[in-house]
């Protein structure tokens, strides 16, 4: 089960100094803080509770991209969970549209997104700006496309206080002919993507339009997390 909750590890703000707790059947098991600056956003998780004694985990991710369009520019993440450790980080020459593993050179289209570049763009652009469009996504090596489908105006609580928000359905899909690098992926890489997920965010809609609430629903494990302090 410990690999199921990991796929909800980047549905959160970009935001500075929030905080983010995931639960499964209600209980805590990750919790993330968040850094941001214009054009880059870092992503640290940490396992607690009992999860944290048998299977620790402490990632970073990392991404840096263009605040007009959102495409990344340099991605890089630190992976420590259980016994395994790596990093891994990737460029994108807009010039030569590829996009660099250390020697390894892939074709990739301009605007290339990543999950955390389309989680920046669902809080700063209009959902008539979003809604059904299609965007190419890299993702450990593998190309997909992503798109937000607009479901409805919906209220959250959260902290007791109740957030009037957009609230979006996130589908991603592969694309043909997809290019892969070695095995080199965390848990929550290898599942984000998985074809049967079924993603769920709620924006707010006022400023500063915040994601408050994400869900992934996968293999019948509905994994959420919500923000926890204002």
């Amino acid at each position: 089960m410990t690999k199921y909750f990991l796929i909800c590890l980047v549905i959160f703000s970009q935001l500075s100094g929030q905080n983010y707790t995931i639960t499964i059947f209600g209980f805590p098991f990750v919790s993330v803080t968040m850094d941001k600056i214009p054009g880059e956003l870092t992503f640290q998780t940490q396992t607690t509770g009992l999860l944290n004694y048998f299977w620790p985990m402490d990632n970073t991710y990392f991404i840096s991209y263009d605040s007009l369009d959102y495409s990344f520019k340099q991605f890089e993440k630190k992976i420590h969970q259980g016994s395994v450790m790596y990093s891994l980080n990737a460029k994108y020459d807009q010039e030569k549209g590829q996009l660099f593993y250390d020697d390894i050179a892939l074709n990739r289209p301009p605007e290339i997104q990543t999950i955390f570049s389309m989680l920046v763009r669902v809080q700063e652009q209009h959902k008539d700006d979003l809604d059904t469009k299609w965007f190419p996504m890299e993702h450990d090596g593998q190309l997909f496309e992503s798109r937000y489908l607009w479901a409805e105006t919906d209220t959250i609580i959260i902290n007791r206080v109740e957030k009037i928000c957009d609230h979006y359905r996130l589908d991603i899909k592969a694309v043909e002919d997809v290019t892969s690098l070695p095995e080199q992926s965390d848990y929550f890489m290898n599942n984000i993507i998985a074809e049967k997920a079924i993603r769920q965010i709620w924006v707010e809609k006022s400023s500063p339009r915040r994601i408050v609430q994400a869900s992934v629903k996968l293999y019948g494990i509905n994994i959420i997390a919500r923000w926890t302090h204002d």
